[in-house]
């Protein structure tokens, strides 16, 4: 089910580039294997987007396996977090997206890309497809209600099984609070995360954590993160707009959901809201942090998925 991850290949490298006056990204680049790409992914590229309170270290068990699959893997840092630019605005779905979609096409030199999310990542990868859609060649999201769709306000709105799995949504939009009692106590929060939305806990072990809690504990680290939730009223706004402007994405889009996820309850039906193309999987023993939790399992379906759409 899992993999050990000891250390990075020598095979990936960091950089950092300026998206916007002033807001550099951090981000991880694995090219692919020569011998495996050349018959296999015909030079295409993933864009790997995390969620809270996450950065690109979420995706570490997951990169090697799609570059050898032939793609070359790029794993992001979002504006706010990670080794990321902490600026004191920009935390709306539309502007993160543009950061990203300026850092693979105008700095990283990427013509298309398939753009996958997870959590807040996938409320990013969903506003980067629906504005530049000629640029993704596919959409890969889990674990998220999108702020805009229906789904989002009934997940958020109505008594279910996602109101203790999102009671942080509240919690996060205050003002100035939440810093004031995360403060010292970063890595016991991120921790409480990880513990409470998982099939198993045993998968999180006390290094990774502690990379998490670092960045996040690190000046800004908090008030960005909560930010991105701020936004969200905002994001509503922006995505419906947008959407309404351009259309239901016709490129292929796949979503999943931890199979002991309550999140399983509506993603299908959120994401055919913004997509006509759609197929839902749920990836086994997981909840919340899929590719963490359940490596293998992801990969195998982002495979699948690309292989039945020609992608691969």
């Amino acid at each position: 089910m899992g993999r050990t991850f000891t250390e990075e290949p020598s095979t990936w490298t960091h950089g950092k580039a300026e998206v916007s006056p002033g807001v550099k990204l951090h981000y991880v680049d694995s090219k692919p294997s020569r011998s495996i790409s050349a018959g296999n992914s015909k030079g295409k590229t993933i864009v790997l987007i995390h969620g809270f309170p996450q950065t690109w270290y979420c995706w570490r068990q997951v990169i090697q396996p799609l570059s050898e699959l032939g793609f070359r893997v790029i794993a992001v840092d979002y504006r706010g977090a990670g080794d990321s630019d902490r600026p004191r605005s920009g935390y709306d779905k539309l502007t993160m997206s543009r950061d990203i979609h300026t850092l693979f096409k105008e700095k990283l030199g990427v013509d298309k890309a398939i753009i996958v999310g997870s959590d807040i990542g996938s409320m990013v990868a969903s506003n980067l497809a629906v504005q530049f859609q000629e640029d993704v060649e596919a959409l890969i999201t889990f674990e998220a209600p999108i702020p805009g769709t229906k789904a989002f306000d009934k997940a958020t709105t109505e008594p279910s099984s996602t109101w203790s799995f999102l009671w942080h949504f509240f919690f996060h939009n205050q003002a100035d609070l939440p810093e004031l009692l995360i403060q010292g106590k970063e890595k016991e929060y991120i921790g409480h995360f990880y513990h409470r939305l998982c099939y198993d806990p045993s998968f999180v072990t006390d290094k990774d954590l502690e990379v998490y809690a670092k960045a996040f504990s690190a000046p800004g680290g908090i008030r960005c993160g909560l930010d991105t939730y701020r936004a969200f009223l905002g994001d509503k706004q922006d995505f419906t707009g947008i959407l309404s402007k351009k259309g239901k994405l016709s490129i292929p889009v796949l979503t999943l959901a931890g199979d002991s996820s309550p999140m399983q309850e509506f993603i299908e039906d959120q994401t055919n809201e913004y997509a006509k193309d759609v197929i839902f999987r749920l990836i086994p023993r997981s909840m919340h942090w899929v590719p963490e939790e359940n490596p293998d399992g992801f990969v195998e379906a982002v495979e699948g998925f690309l292989k039945d759409k020609r992608l691969l």
